[in-house]
């Protein structure tokens, strides 16, 4: 079968570099493929990488086209972005290629973005299928607080769900079926979409029916792709994704830092179809002799056989597919020595700031929130236009000196006209067309975002293809908390608030006095996409606003013909249900989101990941968000004074309950996401120590002392080979039965344990014969009041001889393996820590991971939660936050998550059943992928 392989190449040149490594090292199903490029690069060297290429496989790369007058694009950290005639030009190289193969007697031709890392056993795998157009799949988080998503999409511009013709969904029942997508697509398989590119294998039967990458002009759908698809569907050639090898697509320079190393990996097992008569390509051994990066194991020299089992075989594509898997999570900080130039190396064209015009109505606003919401928008605007509709206190002087500095058109209206809303709104957009827009966010005096949009927007605006961009919208009914009951879900729903002006577009508003929406009623005809940005709505949060609103539907609407009747009279309810507000925790990428549990096990409505250029976006019942919280203090919750304590990590007083246990109390902060309890600054960490670490406790860690010492001893030690330079003095806080003591000592380190608990030390002594100092850090050492069993164990191996344990020296490395959890005041703690430390000395450290699969199987019931030990609950966000305030800084910060225990929480999961085994495996790579792994582990060095 003859294969030409094409691709239209305007590409950086460390990028371009990995995609062609790539490329040599796929595996041909019969012919070696012939290659065709266009060398469309303004970099000679990216040029050159071209030219290396054709001269490394003489006669297998054809003469390079050349690309036409260059168009102007930007690309950057948060998005590329892409202009109609960039768009159209590549169309243009892509039918060359079609050209190409027809004149030619070519089989297939395999068209493939210059960006993408392929497995080597793409080509074979897309043949196998022997389909007429068939993708392989790759995944890209398309904006850095974006979920991760395919290229691959099932109806329309990007809908990722199925409707059959004539069926109406509910919003529900659109994002149940776009999460059944998006996993099915994790599981390998063959599957039919409806739209596809990027790397895709057409057969000559398409092609020789006509199939092009041209313009439909009455078609208005952005990309090239699109207009493919919509032109197969049409003379009859289904599309097909497969999902058994993923590409890596190298969309932002930490994807590119990954593919080296990936590549570098690949190089110790390269399959032995590929040509290994160049120096990338070595054996193994080979490989070992030519690098001192290499990662080599020791062979022993003696002849005698192993004493253990053969490893049985694993196919290479197999082994090739774990490491893709490995590097294409994000679960490692890519070491700052990893070599190779970085985007700060490289000449990046500036990218323009789209202009942001703010529009606004305002009545009587000067006593509520307005001071604040102008506050938090004077920092992305570029102009405003504030309609002051007959307010009679000083709302529009506030406009003018908050504004101060920024162009601000001011227009009064003597008399009130909120009676008829609609032609106030169309008043709003007349006055805000005339300022000449480009991009309108509409807002009302009272509604603000979150604080990471202000350093987001302009990104968003830069890259997006949309023209309507939708958010969701949460009804605060306290400086904290927000409404979340069957009334109340406007948070459960995306709305318009951000529009590009689109001049011709005929624009239409809903006829009617009341609830016409602040935009044109068909704004959502455009091509729209939703953000993960929230929106805070100040309009309920007293209970004068409340009465003062009720009073206003009974006069605007008493028979509830514009709203929803059970809703106005809901607006008293004395006993609302509240949730707490809690910030992301990144506040410079939203994660992929984690499930909302209530008390009941109920899981509320789920956040559809965001999805560009989708018409209409909801929730289902199946809410996931970025934090495990619990419904605070509705009916049977209490509200007494621990609402508004201060966090103990970032001093906010934007606090409130997690949840109320049987014997202690969880808060959490809205400002930094904390979780914590409300009486830690009273709790004697040694009191629960010696009830909860005793005999029962070493008893348990008995029953799984190989599991305790492989998983966890041996990968603590297996950090410190990666992080520390040498085998020096040693430092472990914590020691529990010293199985990690034990290892690093035999490892050859000069290490020293502290262990408060009796029974613990005497466990370590009498199974490891590891002598563990008695206490606390930074107390004096405890006379033992040890338990009956624990002196018999003492007595035994004669524990009570003197040691010469001392602490007065500076460690290369102190290791806290799941205690900060415990620790009163963490500040002070790793600060003492911090002091002990040598210059180039290293902390390690595990926590249970708030934001984990395990939380959210149980919800506020998770094990990590209910262990009233347990003081206060980190995530990523808050534990970088605490190594800052102590004076470190995080060296590496990922997940772990083993696969002993995932059975059970497969179970609870609400969104999982039973999986296959390498269902399994799949899901522990997403998690490490995501950070959603039940331990969070840190190094970290000081400042």
């Amino acid at each position: 079968m003859r294969i030409l392989i094409g691709s239209p190449v305007h590409q950086k040149p460390e990028i371009l570099s990995l995609f062609l490594q790539a490329l040599e090292r796929l595996e041909a199903p019969d012919v070696l493929p012939d290659y065709l490029f266009v060398d469309d690069n303004d970099n000679p060297t990216s040029s050159q990488w071209l030219a290396d290429f054709s001269n490394r496989l003489p006669g297998r790369v054809l003469p390079l086209l050349t690309g036409s007058q260059q168009v102007g694009n930007r690309s950057d950290e948060h998005t590329h972005y892409w202009p109609p005639a960039l768009v159209w030009k590549v169309a243009g190289f892509k039918n060359r290629f079609i050209d190409y193969a027809l004149q030619h007697n070519y089989d297939a031709l395999f068209l493939v973005d210059s960006d993408l890392v392929l497995h080597s056993r793409t080509l074979c795998r897309l043949v196998e299928t022997e389909k007429d157009i068939v993708s392989e799949i790759f995944w890209t988080r398309w904006q850095p607080e974006g979920a991760l998503l395919p290229q691959v999409w099932v109806s329309d511009e990007y809908n990722l769900f199925h409707r059959e013709e004539g069926e109406v969904l509910s919003a529900e029942e659109q994002a149940q079926r776009e999460l059944h997508f998006i996993h099915q697509l994790h599981v390998p398989g063959l599957y039919e979409v409806g739209g596809l590119g990027a790397c895709t294998l057409i057969r000559r039967r398409a092609l020789e029916a006509g199939i092009h990458f041209g313009k439909i002009k009455n078609v208005s759908y952005w990309g090239e792709d699109r207009h493919f698809c919509i032109r197969a569907a049409a003379y009859g050639f289904p599309l097909f994704v497969d999902t058994h090898y993923p590409a890596m697509h190298l969309y932002r320079e930490a994807d590119r830092i990954k593919a080296e190393q990936l590549l570098f990996t690949l190089k110790h097992f390269t399959p032995s179809s590929v040509n290994t008569d160049h120096p990338e390509y070595l054996t193994p051994t080979d490989y070992s002799n030519t690098s001192t990066h290499s990662l080599s194991f020791n062979r022993s020299t003696s002849s005698r056989t192993p004493e253990f089992p053969e490893s049985p075989v694993i196919p290479e594509h197999l082994r090739e597919s774990a490491v893709f898997a490995k590097y294409t999570a994000d679960s490692f900080v890519v070491p700052q020595a990893f070599s190779g130039p970085r985007q700060s190396e490289l000449h990046t064209p500036p990218v323009s700031k789209p202009k942001l015009t703010l529009t606004m109505t305002v009545y009587n606003e000067a006593d509520r929130k307005l001071t604040d919401v102008l506050r938090s928008h004077r920092e992305y605007i570029d102009e405003a236009v504030i309609i002051d509709d007959g307010s009679q206190d000083d709302s529009a002087e506030l406009c003018r000196e908050i504004l101060k500095g920024i162009p601000l058109r001011l227009i009064r209206n003597e008399t009130a006209s909120f009676t008829n809303e609609v032609e106030l709104r169309k008043q709003q957009w007349r006055e805000t067309l005339a300022s000449s827009p480009e991009w309108i966010l509409n807002m009302d005096a009272d509604e603000m975002f979150e604080s990471r949009f202000a350093q987001g927007v302009h990104s968003l605006l830069a890259g997006t293809k949309a023209d309507t961009i939708c958010f969701r919208l949460f009804d605060m009914w306290s400086s904290t908390h927000y409404r979340d009951d069957d009334y109340w879900q406007a948070h459960r729903y995306y709305r318009p608030f951000l529009i590009r002006y689109k001049e011709g577009f005929s624009y239409k508003w809903r006829e009617q006095s009341l609830h016409c929406g602040r935009f044109p009623d068909n704004v959502l005809d455009l091509p729209s996409e939703i953000s993960n940005y929230r929106i805070q709505h100040w309009g309920w949060y007293t209970p004068a606003i409340r009465m003062a609103k009720f009073q206003r539907y009974q006069l605007l609407d008493p028979s509830a013909r514009y709203g929803w009747k059970e809703q106005y009279e809901s607006i008293l309810d004395p006993n609302p249900r509240l949730t707490l507000w809690v910030d992301q925790d990144n506040i410079n990428a939203e994660k992929e989101t984690a499930p909302e549990y209530e008390a009941t096990h109920h899981v509320n409505a789920m956040d559809v990941a965001e999805i560009a250029s989708v018409q209409v976006i909801n929730n289902s019942d199946l809410q996931i968000k970025s934090e495990t919280k619990d419904v605070l203090y509705g009916k049977g919750k209490e509200k007494g004074a621990e609402q508004g304590m201060k966090c103990k990590l970032c001093g906010s007083s934007d606090t409130g309950v997690f949840h109320s246990y049987e014997r202690f109390t969880l808060m959490g902060c809205g400002s930094c996401g904390l979780v914590f309890r409300n009486d830690v600054d009273h709790i004697q960490p040694e009191d629960m120590i010696a009830e909860i670490y005793n005999v029962k406790w070493v008893a348990m860690r008995d029953s799984a002392a190989a599991s305790t010492y492989g998983d966890h001893a041996l990968f603590g030690l297996m950090l410190l080979d990666m992080f520390s330079s040498g085998k020096g003095k040693l430092l472990e806080i914590g020691s529990g039965t010293g199985e990690f003591i034990h290892a690093a000592l035999q490892a050859g380190w000069d290490a020293v344990g502290i262990e408060p608990s009796i029974d613990s030390r005497a466990y370590a002594k009498y199974k490891y014969d590891v002598d563990l100092l008695p206490g606390y850090w930074g107390d004096e050492a405890e006379e033992d009041t040890q338990t009956e069993e624990a002196h018999e164990i003492q007595e035994l191996n004669e524990a009570e001889e003197d040691t010469d344990l001392s602490l007065d020296h500076k460690y290369e490395a102190v290791a806290c393996w799941h205690v900060l959890e415990h620790i009163a005041d963490p500040v002070a703690f790793l600060t003492d820590l911090r002091e002990q430390l040598q210059p180039d000395g290293t902390i390690y450290i595990t926590v249970p991971n708030k934001n984990s699969f395990t939380n959210e199987a149980y919800g506020v019931y998770s094990p990590l939660f209910t262990e009233e030990d347990h003081l206060y609950h980190y995530s990523e966000h808050t534990l970088t936050l605490l190594l800052a305030k102590s004076g470190l800084r995080p060296v590496a910060l990922f997940t772990r998550q083993l696969p002993s225990g995932l059975d059970a929480l497969l179970q609870a999961h609400p969104l999982y059943d039973d999986l296959a085994f390498t269902e399994q495996m799949g899901l522990l790579a997403k998690l490490q992928g995501e950070k959603r792994g039940h331990e969070l582990c840190c190094v970290a060095r000081v400042i």
